[in-house]
């Protein structure tokens, strides 16, 4: 992804959790697991969990590797998982 888009960060989960809270963290790839923090609000799509990342976004990446997190809020528990790496701009 380049370092001056803006797009949609999509993360697929599965089948009837489009119920639950879900949030997202993208953090440098050097970085330990996510903060509380560093988690934003996602949204569902289908069986999707959606943020928009990117300049101007409320997550703006410069250049580097990132590992993508995501977790869900689901009464008892939480699950995290680290659900995969995102390049920005040419690392």
């Amino acid at each position: 992804m380049p370092a001056s888009s803006r797009e949609e960060l999509r993360v697929p989960w599965g089948p009837g959790l489009d119920g639950f809270p879900v949030g997202i963290a993208v953090v440098l790839e050097t970085a330990d697991e996510p903060a509380e923090d560093d988690y934003h609000a996602a949204s569902w799509d289908g069986e999707d969990a959606v943020l928009l990342i990117g300049q101007g976004s409320d997550v703006e990446l410069v250049a580097g590797e990132y590992v993508v997190w995501t977790r869900l809020e689901a009464a008892s528990q939480r699950p995290v998982r680290r659900s995969g790496t995102l390049t920005v701009g040419t690392p």
